[in-house]
Formats: C-alpha cells, structure tokens, sequence
C-alpha cells in the first residue's frame, strides 16, 4: 500500500513547563521542516517564547499561543473542554495530515483526542512519564482516546508498560522510542577550562569536588532531598552541589540553610549552558523518583560525566543500569550520599561506568531516533 505524503502536522503541546519532552518536541519538528513538512505548532502562553527559541528562528513563527496546558485548578471536563474547542476551531483552517502530541503527563492532553476522531486526524501520541495508575476521575475520559487512530509511542521499555495499562491498550501498541541526542564535539581543553570557570563562578577552590543537579525542582525529580545531600557531601567530602533549574520547590530550597551564602548547595536558576557545568563537574545527580529517558543523563554520559542516581532515576537502561552510574537502591539522602562519596574517590571503579555511559549514547543517537518516529508517522499514513 503507497502511503499518503505527509504535507501538513499540528503539534499540540499540553506542557506546562519546559522540559525534556518540549525538547525531544522541538528536535523532531526541526527533522519534520526538514523533510518539508508544513508545521503548525501550539503551546500555552506564557511558554510560546521560550519554545520558539527550542525550535530556532526557522519555525519560531509557526508556534502560536494557546491554552492547552492542563490545569490543576479545573476539573477534567474543563480542561478537556478547553483543549477540544482549540482543536475543533483549528482543524478546518490547518487541513492536518496528523497531529502529533507530546505528553509530559500522559493524562495532560485528553481532551486533543475526540475532535481528531471526528474531523479523522491520526493523531502520534508520545508519554514523556507515566505514573504505575492513573488519578482519580481519569479513567473514563482516557476512554475517549481508543476513538480513531492514534498510534502510541514511550521513550522506554518500563513507561511504554506502564501507559499500556492506564490506558488499557495492548502491550504491543505502544511502540518504544528512546530518546537520542546528537554527540558533542569536545575542544581539546575545554574540559579544563568548564572546570576553572564554573568554579571561579561559585568562589571554589580549583579543585573544590562539585557535583550538579540539573532539572526541574519538584519531587518527582528528588529536589527536595537536595538540601539534606548537600549538607551531607560537604561534611563528609567538602563538596558543593549546583543546582540548574526552576520549580515549584525553588523558594523552598532558597530558604534552607544549605542555601545560604556560601553554603554547599549553590542555586543558579534556569541556565543555558548546562553542556559547559556537565564539563565542569565532578558527577551529575539523578535522584529522580519517576523518570522516562532522561536527557540530562544522555547529555552527562556524551561528555564523559559520571552519574550518581536512584534506581529510578535510570529504570529505561534496565539491568545495564548498574554498569552505567553509581546507583543507590532508594532514594534515601543516605544511600544517594554513599554513592557521591564513592564516586568522588574511587576513580578506578568509575571509568568503566563513564565509558559505557558513552558507548550507551553513541549507539542510540538522535538520527536513529529520528528514524524511528519518521517511521512511525509513514505508517500511520498508510
């Protein structure tokens, strides 16, 4: 069967942040504008300029403002109402060929799922995280996405399962599409310099251990265990946490005494060279509770960065896992810190986990990923 060219996509994003699954977004509406395909692209608000700058100044015009994020304060028949009227307005002008939809949650875009049945647009729907069930009230509205075509995607083995059964499909429905990213091309001595500069940055010593997190501040990124590590890795190896990244629990942690001028935990907020603090630093900390894919991990293991993270943190790798950062087997302040005490002394042991990290990365990489969504999408129009 010839499969039908694809011309045109709508890209329905019901973030409410910015995050890895916008990122994973904005790669793959680049690869789609590069295949020529017409993209019309949706966001909340107070999100469209900073996803615009994700997609580069070749489709920042093509995102408009719209109020799809799912919002706690509305009950689930609001938000899908809202979410439907945008997509039912839409579809007549766009013509889409298919939607795409990127969920960080994957209950956060129910209400994209009826008017595509009607108006008969495939949609691609891809789950950043899934949780083990879904929240009450949900179920019967999940319902509602078994109308028309829609082809599933998870950035893991383990999430793929776990979305199968909130939404009760068939293991074998939801394809699994690990994350890629591109490998960086390191400057000889750029290592070198990351390490002076970041540490300059935070008044360090030159060879003060420094250890960051990276990631959005709540606690299903294990955010709040950060004050507790950092008092903890200072008294035992004198070293300082960087925190990268905003969240709900950011004011909470400015308040704590670990942040306090000087103090081993270190908070800088959104930054944009996350690449040059991975150069810098001593190991990345994961002590996620839920995870999909992590990108921050790729992006750690591309530069040769050790990793210290929870067993969670790290679940789409498996069993590898083990061979690939210094696991802790909770997520107990306790466990995490033996495991940061460890890396920081043992070089030996932690070689081999960065190599296979790196060798992990460069064998799943962003065009291969690509080619499997491309892949996905060819079929669906078939």
């Amino acid at each position: 069967m010839t499969a039908r060219r694809l011309r045109r996509a709508l890209v329905l994003l019901p973030s409410a942040g910015l995050g890895g699954a916008e990122v994973m977004t904005a790669v793959l509406a680049r690869a789609l504008a590069a295949e020529g395909v017409e993209l019309h692209l949706a966001i909340e608000p107070a999100l469209q300029p900073g996803f615009a700058a994700m997609l580069g100044p070749e489709l920042a015009d093509a995102v408009s403002a719209a109020p799809l994020s799912w919002r706690e304060a509305e009950t689930v028949e609001q938000n899908c109402r809202r979410q439907a009227a945008f997509v039912a307005a839409h579809i007549p002008t766009i013509r889409p060929d298919v939607a795409l939809i990127p969920l960080p949650w994957p209950t956060h875009g129910l209400g994209f799922f009826p008017p595509l049945a009607e108006a008969g647009v495939p949609a691609l729907a891809i789950a950043h995280l899934a949780p083990e069930e879904l929240e009450p009230g949900m179920p019967e509205a999940a319902r509602a996405t078994r109308r028309g075509t829609v082809a599933w995607a998870a950035v893991s083995a383990p999430l793929a399962g776990r979305l199968a059964a909130c939404f009760g499909l068939p293991p074998e429905q939801v394809a699994v599409v690990p994350n890629g990213i591109p490998l960086p091309i390191i400057a000889p001595g750029a290592r070198d310099a990351a390490r002076r500069a970041k540490r300059d940055l935070l008044d360090l010593a030159p060879a003060a251990p420094l250890l960051v997190f990276a990631g959005r501040l709540e606690p299903k990124k294990g955010a709040d265990l950060l004050p507790g590590l950092a008092l903890a890795l200072r008294d035992r190896a004198g070293a300082t946490i960087a925190v990268l990244g905003q969240g709900v629990l950011g004011e909470v942690l400015a308040q704590h005494p670990a942040a306090e001028p000087g103090g081993p935990l270190r908070l800088r907020g959104h930054v944009r060279d996350v690449d040059a603090w991975l150069l810098a630093a001593d190991a990345l900390l994961l002590p996620s509770r839920l995870e999909g894919m992590p990108l921050v991990f790729l992006e750690a293991a591309a530069r040769r960065c050790p990793v210290i993270a929870t067993r969670a943190a790290l679940e789409a790798f498996g069993d590898a896992a083990w061979d690939l950062a210094a696991l802790a087997e909770d997520d107990m302040v306790s466990a995490l810190t033996d495991q940061a005490v460890a890396t920081l002394i043992a070089s030996g042991a932690v070689r081999p986990r960065v190599e296979a990290a790196f060798q992990r990365v460069s064998a799943w990489d962003e065009p291969a990923m690509l080619r499997q969504y491309l892949g996905l999408l060819r079929a669906m129009l078939a």
